[in-house]
């Protein structure tokens, strides 16, 4: 009987299984994971890696890019957020529709895709616009990995064109995608509290900087008010609700219970809200808006981190939004008129590993919030999210015990910048392997352009 051989084999270290790290190895044929074996019966491979001393995790499944391409690639594009991704831990991507022009037509998406897939290092996903009621079924046939909805409106990459505050539009919207079956996301918002808070503090000679912008954007109401008017339209319309930057106390209580209460809604929230603080804020200025104070708001933080306890965040995603620092300091002049947002994915891994080691979360819960749960909302798992015989060899390779200063220092994101660095953590991707094929290793791009795969919607019904 002729011995099995294998293309890669991942020895020695431990491989996070049913929320555990169990000691086995993992074979590697192509595209796909092989074989989980115990370390007593090795099979043959043609290239062993020594993972000792390590953890093989599951790759990091992010819903929440934006890739600024087309139209912005000064910015970012496909090559570099692939890049970026990979040295991060990201194997799938999911990006926004506020490029220019806006992906608001089958065609137009159908260029962004065909554009992604000459040049991404790793799997991908679009969230379509969901302002444009007639295209809704057709790009949802076009193949969409779903919608997205922004309630907030101004200036870039706040783009006017896709933000929706009318209730009934928003429910007539919510109806059309619910009969795809796909996700629909929304940037919970309410726009005009936002301008009403806006003008009390210009009345009382508030200047229009980033400071003022951080403490009127994240008041409670703003976004409790929105979340509460999305979960009643959910719930009349019965539309697979995704609701992102979920960082409001009361929001995040508004949404536990409607989970208990069996409705179809599933929680995002991404790292700047809850790491990014007023020191931040004071020594970064700009590049941390609009965080900045929430990490000193003791209620919010702890119902941030009994969310994550409880499942009631389902998924962290890291709304990796880079631009260039010549445009995030004219928030500095008027941050109402400026971009904004912040570049993630060099550093996203390093940084939330160091929550897992200052057991904020532990390693399970953080495997739960970037991979297996993005997959089940994608509707991919366990092709995604998981390190099973059959599933995409979609893994990184972390050094939990590494520890190390995060610098702007050869990073792979065209704005050369990271709101990170200067900080100290322990925990580091070291290899990322996205279906089968090694694209970075040690910190560096080894993997080819033209590598990553469109993920299409699956609906769900």
């Amino acid at each position: 009987m002729t011995m099995a051989e294998y293309g890669i084999c991942f020895r020695g270290g431990k491989v996070h299984l049913w929320g555990d790290l169990v000691d086995v190895d993992l074979y590697v044929e192509g595209e796909k994971v092989a074989l989980i074996s115990q370390r007593t019966k090795r099979h043959r491979a043609r290239r062993i890696i020594d993972a000792s001393g390590k953890v093989i995790l599951p790759g990091i499944i992010d819903l929440h890019a934006h890739t600024r391409d087309p139209g912005y690639t000064h910015k970012e594009d496909f090559l570099s957020v692939s890049q970026a991704a990979a040295v991060g831990g990201v194997t799938t991507w999911v990006d926004m529709p506020n490029v220019e022009p806006p992906t608001t037509t089958v065609e137009l998406f159908k260029e962004k895709r065909a554009q992604a897939e000459k040049t991404s290092l790793v799997d991908f996903g679009h969230f379509v616009s969901g302002v444009n009621l007639d295209e809704i079924p057709k790009l949802a046939a076009a193949g969409a990995t779903g919608f997205k909805i922004f309630q907030v409106s101004g200036a870039y990459p706040h783009d006017p064109r896709l933000a929706l505050n009318d209730e009934g539009k928003l429910l007539e919207r919510f109806r059309a995608i619910a009969r795809t079956g796909l996700p629909c996301v929304v940037h919970p918002f309410n726009q005009p509290l936002f301008d009403y808070f806006s003008a009390e503090a210009f009345a009382r000679g508030r200047p229009r900087d980033h400071v003022t912008f951080a403490e009127t954007y994240t008041r409670e109401v703003v976004w409790e008010s929105a979340i509460a008017s999305l979960l009643a339209l959910q719930r009349e319309s019965g539309v697979r609700l995704h609701v992102v930057h979920t960082h409001a106390a009361r929001s995040l209580r508004l949404l536990r219970e409607a989970k208990a209460r069996g409705q179809r809604v599933t929680v995002e929230i991404d790292p700047k809200y809850y790491h990014l603080g007023r020191k931040d804020l004071e020594e970064k200025g700009p590049q941390v808006c609009p965080a900045g104070f929430l990490p000193e708001d003791q209620e919010r933080m702890a119902e941030i981190w009994r969310s994550f306890h409880d499942g009631t965040i389902d998924n962290i995603g890291s709304d990796h939004a880079p631009h260039t620092k010549e445009e995030i300091e004219k928030q500095r002049v008027d941050a109402w008129g400026a971009a904004m947002g912040n570049p993630q994915y060099d550093h996203y891994l390093s940084v939330l590993l160091n929550d897992a080691h200052e057991r904020k979360l532990s390693l399970g819960n953080l495997v739960r919030c970037l991979a297996e749960k993005p997959a089940r909302i994608l509707g991919v798992y366990p092709r995604k999210g998981a390190l099973l015989p059959s599933s995409d060899a979609d893994l990184v390779v972390v050094d939990l015990e590494k520890e190390r200063i995060l610098s702007n220092d050869g990073l792979y994101t065209k704005v050369q910048w990271s709101p990170y660095a200067g900080w100290k953590v322990k925990g580091a991707p070291m290899l990322t392997m996205a279906r089968g094929k090694i694209v970075a290793e040690g910190g560096k791009v080894v993997g080819e352009p033209g590598h990553g795969r469109y993920i299409a919607g699956v609906p769900q019904f």
